[in-house]
């Protein structure tokens, strides 16, 4: 084994270990589901499974050719090359699915003793929730799961903290960002990637969770708030759950239904700012639904126009009459001020489009509408980060600082070695503010120990 794969090998077992003593110590920070009986867990773990293929042919003189060998394992690498024969058709996954639990204390004994890298739990309720395939499962109903993640997000700060490397053996170039279509070395056309986590991000997913629940799930909806649950993922954003029996049993197209209006999907400019008598009008804050919204959504496009990317005509004049313009919007009748000169009817729809768009947001819809989603179970670890997914009510989440809330190994300090490469951008941890790293030993504080170690930007030294 060579001393990077060994590294990496104790590195993980240090980071088993120290999610094994925190499952062993707070059963009481897991939220245990409610029917736990009728739930799917899925466990993605520390190591990798792999399955050579076996595959048996004949030639033309019907000579028997036998590709593969059939053999399986477990690595803490990820396994491309068959170690038994070489073949190159091998398959690997870190996952282990459906499994089953019948009471709380059957789980926290569950967690305890494999410490997985994450825990999920499905939001569907299942007769046979460890049958194999989905017709076996017999659903039952699924609870309306939304993932709001700063991936989905085009967020500026992801070129400032995010790398990628071309995975050309004889390249090995790097960039910031996301990556190119192909390298612009090699022309090779895979990368590996580093995603990183800023408190940018996480604002800005915040924003959008806050929204959600405020702006369309009470607000549209009418939702019980008492059956909205809210809870930090543990790495680049927020899950919303609506415990909601009335919409257990929504197909797969209803929740789509729901994705698309909460985006401002198919909303229509013409019909919300209208010329009549020679007057250009917009509906009130009191109207229903996206009609209600679209002065906000403005207000809010034109307040960041800095940051939109966009090269149409009427960019440069808000920006020049940003205060004109929102004077106008933030009036408790909003109307669109005459002083943005040069902006006409047309101009105003084709800005409300912007505004709505971006005011919707992104959703992660698959995890929306897939009535067989898993989602992260409350109260793990999640393994990216080495954060907890943490349970918030409403109130907990406008203040909620993940880089300090989420965080649970306190105690002691740890010595890493960070890998060469591009530098780890700098984080605060606890209030500290640590990095730039690159290629270079220092002693951690625990808790950040871990996030740089999850992250895998560093190992034990």
């Amino acid at each position: 084994m060579s001393t990077r794969n060994q590294d990496r090998t104790t590195t993980i077992m240090k980071l088993r270990l120290l999610f094994h003593e925190y499952y062993s110590n707070n059963p009481k920070s897991i939220d245990i589901p409610e029917k736990i009986h009728a739930r799917e867990f899925a466990f993605q773990t520390w190591e990798h499974n792999w399955h050579c293929i076996e595959r048996r042919s004949k030639d033309e003189s019907g000579t028997e050719i036998r590709t593969g060998c059939g053999k399986s394992g477990k690595s803490f690498q990820p396994v491309k090359i068959c170690p038994n024969c070489g073949s190159s058709e091998v398959r690997t996954t870190s996952w282990n699915r459906h499994i089953g639990y019948q009471s709380s204390d059957d789980l926290l004994k569950g967690l305890a003793a494999s410490a997985p890298h994450s825990v999920y739990h499905s939001a569907a309720f299942y007769q046979v929730p460890i049958a194999n395939y989905m017709h076996e499962k017999e659903w039952q109903g699924a609870e309306l799961v939304f993932d709001i993640d700063a991936d989905h997000l085009d967020l500026p700060c992801t070129n400032d903290h995010d790398a990628w490397r071309c995975d050309n053996k004889t390249c090995h170039y790097t960039g910031t960002g996301n990556p190119p279509e192909a390298c612009p070395n090699c022309g090779q056309t895979s990368f590996s990637t580093r995603k990183w986590i800023c408190e940018k991000c996480l604002t800005s997913a915040r924003k959008y969770t806050e929204k959600l629940y405020d702006d369309f799930l009470l607000g549209d909806f009418g939702f019980d708030p008492d059956k909205i649950q809210l809870n930090y993922s543990g790495n680049r954003g927020y899950h919303v759950r609506v415990r909601d029996p009335q919409i257990y049993t929504l197909d797969s197209n209803a929740r789509v239904e729901i994705v698309h209006y909460i985006m401002g999907l198919g909303f229509r400019s013409d019909k919300a700012i209208v010329t009549e008598r020679g007057s250009t009008w917009m509906p009130t804050r009191e109207f229903p639904g996206w009609a209600g919204k679209v002065a906000d959504a403005m207000v809010e496009f034109i307040r960041n126009i800095d940051s939109y990317s966009g090269n149409e005509k009427w960019v440069g004049t808000l920006t020049d009459l940003k205060s004109e313009a929102l004077e106008g919007l933030l009036r408790p009748r909003p109307v669109l001020s005459r002083k943005v000169k040069g902006v006409g009817v047309k101009t105003w729809q084709e800005i409300a489009e912007k505004a709505v768009e971006s005011y919707g947001g992104e959703i992660d819809r698959p995890v929306t509408h897939d009535i067989h989603r898993v989602i992260r179970l409350i109260g793990s670890l999640n393994g990216k980060t080495g954060f907890e997914v943490s349970l918030l009510n409403r109130e907990q989440l406008d203040l909620f600082s993940p880089f300090e809330d989420a965080t649970v190994f306190k105690d002691g300090t740890l010595k890493v070695l960070f890998h060469k490469g591009p530098a780890t951008p700098s984080f605060k941890i606890g209030g500290e503010l640590y990095g730039p790293y690159s290629d270079e030993s220092v002693e951690l504080p625990m808790d950040a120990a871990v996030f740089v170690l999850a992250k895998g930007v560093a190992s034990i030294e």
